[in-house]
């Protein structure tokens, strides 16, 4: 491709070279400029991926015509006023996982993608890698059957190693702590799989951490669909992804070695996926293809900025993932009760 998407990082942190490595596998995307109020960090950006400019400022950024389309990956509180001011600058806005820290904060978000039209992409990217693509297959194929059971867990050793001057320290910016983290990536995968969340248990402990936020959560998910699904995620142990799909034909074991998550087109050489039919003495390996979820995830918002592509998770899919993380905190609080989700949801204006 000649003609590239011309791309702006805000926010120049560890995961914005992630992001950053991922866009330059492909041939769509050109990182055009970036932003960070450290000039010390600019300069760094600039010399690793070779961007020919940066900006001093977010309002030189946004008005800059050579950049098309952002890509946050600042704190998670910070979201909503970079998306916000990057929408009504008429860039196309991607942002990292979760949307924002809190529903409050997404509802004004979605406000905004409603009043200015604009393209706005979130990246839930775990729902790409390949043994979440091929569960979805078999469950719509029916080789699974009808799912009654889904277990996962997504867990590391963050909490740790947070410090003081760390944002993911504080409960006010990082409510949750591991499950809004961690935990919202299953969020999204089991309702990308098995469809909306219709009530949340949960039981989040802060144990070893020495930080505000929990470094334990384990939550129990009643689908719409009638299934349940579990969701575990820690702050305390080494790291850890797993999934897993209990059908009436089969059942399938997902697991990835967290130590290569950042290099994504890697992963599914580190990945299992085994399989047991029904009546089955034996387990199968089964197939994946190849995948690379950041560079994936860029290519497909870069390319609906020319209207060459539809974005797979906008603000309607990262909000349902946010208000499981949101009942999730309020069963917690309430000794494990059930938190409905459509109260949640109608608040920001998303149909259960």
């Amino acid at each position: 491709m000649t003609d590239k998407v011309r791309l702006a990082p805000i926010g120049l942190g560890r995961w914005a070279r992630v992001l950053a490595r991922g866009a330059q596998r492909g041939d769509v995307v050109e990182l055009t400029s970036c932003f960070s109020r450290s000039e010390e960090k600019r300069a760094a950006f600039q010399e690793e991926f070779g961007i020919p400019k940066s900006a001093a400022t977010l309002d030189e950024l946004l008005a800059d015509d050579d950049v098309e389309g952002v890509m946050i990956t600042t704190p998670n509180d910070t979201h909503r006023d970079l998306i916000i001011a990057s929408l009504e600058a008429g860039k196309a806005v991607y942002t990292d996982k979760p949307i924002a820290h809190t529903l409050e904060h997404a509802l004004d978000v979605r406000n905004a993608v409603h009043k200015t039209g604009g393209l706005f992409a979130v990246g839930h990217s775990a729902r790409r890698l390949s043994g979440a693509r091929v569960m979805k297959q078999w469950i719509e194929d029916g080789s699974l059957g009808d799912v009654s059971l889904a277990e996962a867990n997504f867990s590391n050793e963050r909490g740790l190693e947070l410090t003081t001057d760390t944002w993911r320290w504080y409960a006010d910016k990082s409510p949750g702590g591991t499950f809004i983290q961690l935990g919202v990536h299953h969020a999204d995968n089991l309702q990308y799989l098995l469809g909306p969340v219709a009530q949340v248990s949960a039981h989040a402990r802060k144990l070893y951490t020495k930080a505000e936020i929990p470094d334990a959560v384990m939550a129990i998910l009643e689908f719409e669909s009638g299934a349940l699904g579990y969701i575990g995620c820690g702050w305390a142990s080494p790291g850890i992804y797993q999934l897993r799909v209990q059908g009436t034909k089969a059942n399938l074991m997902y697991d990835l070695d967290f130590t290569h998550w950042d290099e994504s087109h890697q992963a599914d050489e580190w990945s299992s996926l085994v399989s047991q039919g029904y009546g089955d003495m034996t387990r199968r390996d089964v197939d994946m293809p190849a995948t690379d979820m950041f560079r994936e995830q860029l290519d497909e918002f870069a390319l609906a900025i020319r209207g060459a592509a539809t974005v797979e998770v906008g603000i309607d899919e990262a909000i349902r993932a946010l208000a499981v993380v949101r009942a999730a905190l309020e069963s917690s609080t309430q000794n494990g009760k059930a938190v409905e989700l459509k109260p949640l949801l109608e608040g920001v204006g998303v149909s259960p």
